[in-house]
């Protein structure tokens, strides 16, 4: 069972030293967050500088990357044409930056219509399709994550959209926290969902009183990583998990961004470990 991190925590440090510090704490690989926001996004890297993070990753020995790009592919009242742009953009870099022959995924969000998920979830497969087959055009894969306070927001509703569409590039990124914080079954939720993953995210969290969601670190809260790990294994998924550590705490003025690696990476080692036992 291998474990990543994401540079989604990592928005200020440059790409080419994100590789070598997640390397160096002993991650086994390492999602790229390509936000406008981010050092690694397409349009700031050149062809000099895909290269050369090209190298960084065959010399530390990763897989290829996943990018993450949270373009909310759905939302409506949005730019369309401005999202298929950035969705090819970001393909392009995805394969640009592989150093093996998988296939490349991008990970990313359908965005919110404010109604609720009957009402609105046939659109949301017909505005999915124009994006399906840009990835295509690029033999990529559009991974869709669900996301707790959108419509799409359980495992059920994760496995109509794929199976509606019935799109080859299109499939899910597994990320138990959004459930979780909804009080949804582990054991359910991997074995609706781990047939079409090809990416995940690991993180904990929880609801106060008042409804409102707070995301925790992996290990912090009430998501048991031994069984997680040991139920993602039973079904089967033979993917990195990838620690994501969320906006409400990479931007906290007191964030020290290596030592919030080091944690996660402490905690899902330790549970693969149990988990070898």
């Amino acid at each position: 069972m291998k474990i990543a991190y994401s540079t989604y925590a990592l928005q200020t440090i440059d790409p080419l030293e994100a590789v070598h510090g997640v390397h160096e704490i002993g991650y086994d690989g390492l999602e790229l967050n390509v936000g406008d926001d981010w050092p690694s996004a397409a349009a700031k890297l050149n062809g000099d500088a895909r290269q050369k993070l090209r190298e960084a990753y065959n010399t530390a020995g990763f897989p290829s990357p996943v990018l993450m790009h949270l373009i909310n592919l759905c939302a409506p009242g949005e730019d369309t044409a401005a999202k298929s742009r950035a969705l090819a953009a970001t393909c392009q870099l995805a394969i640009d930056l592989r150093v093996d022959d998988a296939t490349p995924i991008v990970t990313t969000t359908l965005g919110s219509h404010g109604v609720d998920w009957e009402s609105c979830r046939d659109q949301v497969a017909a505005d999915l399709h124009p994006y399906a087959e840009i990835a295509a055009d690029h033999g990529a894969i559009i991974a869709v994550e669900a996301h707790v306070g959108q419509e799409f927001d359980s495992p059920e509703k994760a496995v109509w959209l794929v199976e509606t569409l019935d799109h080859n590039s299109v499939r899910l990124n597994f990320d138990q926290s959004h459930f979780h914080v909804l009080g949804m079954d582990l054991q359910h939720c991997v074995k609706l969902c781990a047939p079409w993953s090809v990416h995940t995210h690991l993180k904990d969290g929880y609801l106060d009183d008042a409804g409102q969601v707070h995301f925790q670190l992996p290990g912090e809260g009430s998501l048991d990583l031994d069984e997680y790990f040991s139920a993602v294994t039973a079904a089967g998924l033979r993917l990195p998990i990838t620690a994501e550590v969320t906006g409400q705490i990479w931007k906290r003025p007191d964030y020290d961004p290596w030592s919030t690696a080091e944690h996660c990476y402490r905690a899902m080692r330790q549970a693969v470990s149990h988990l070898m036992e």
